[in-house]
């Protein structure tokens, strides 16, 4: 009878063990048969096979876990945004009358907490060029003149965030204040991704187009 009950435990596990690390019946283990006795060498011998399948399917999961993380939201991220600005106004007398076009690469770091609260601070990097009209453009003698004003590597100071934060699925949303928020999806299991555009196209009135893209990669 004992030997029954040891035959159907090691087929059990057999089964559920060969499909993680391929432990192959017959090569692996000991098949035994009815009527036949079982050495206690060869029954050990087919639990060490099993305990070395588990074991490394384990460290498998272990260093899959690591890389995929374990799924949840909370955390420390880093924060990175790449935006452009393309900005103008028509107009003849300076300084009304401008075009300009200005890059931003942000860098900072984030924290979301399980509590559902996060903060954290953004290092803003800006470099613009300004085309401004310069003197009177009707005046009869030197007309318009064009001035180009440069300003790259422009470093603002750190800018502190903070609010609240909700998980809702698909995105995750930050709350920094009464009807100011962003959206954020989830584009895989450690990073969130925003993608905006804002603009202002009306006529007669200053106009531009602010489009931005931001990643937040768990540490």
């Amino acid at each position: 009878m004992k030997k029954v009950i040891l035959t159907g435990l090691t087929a059990v596990m057999m089964s559920s063990a060969a499909m993680a690390s391929e432990v192959v019946e017959g090569t692996d283990t000991t098949v035994f048969t009815a009527d036949s006795p079982a050495l206690a060498s060869e029954v050990n011998g087919n639990f060490a096979a099993l305990i070395a399948a588990i074991n490394d399917n384990s460290q498998r999961l272990d260093a899959l876990e690591a890389v995929v993380g374990d799924g949840t939201i909370a955390g420390t991220y880093s924060f990175i945004e790449m935006a452009v600005e393309l900005a103008a106004n028509s107009g003849t007398t300076q300084p009304d009358g401008y075009s300009e076009i200005s890059t931003y690469k942000s860098t900072g770091s984030f924290t979301l907490d399980a509590q559902g609260g996060f903060s954290g601070t953004i290092n803003e990097n800006r470099s613009s060029l300004v085309d401004a009209l310069q003197g009177v453009c009707d005046d009869g003698v030197f007309g318009c003149r064009f001035a180009f004003d440069p300003d790259f590597n422009n470093q603002a100071a750190p800018d502190a965030l903070s609010g609240t934060w909700t998980d809702n699925g698909a995105t995750v949303t930050l709350n920094l204040g009464p009807g100011d928020e962003v959206v954020l999806f989830k584009a895989g299991p450690k990073l969130l991704v925003f993608n905006g555009r804002d603009t202002v196209l009306g006529e007669g009135e200053p106009v531009y187009d602010f489009t931005n893209l931001v990643f937040l990669i768990k540490q």
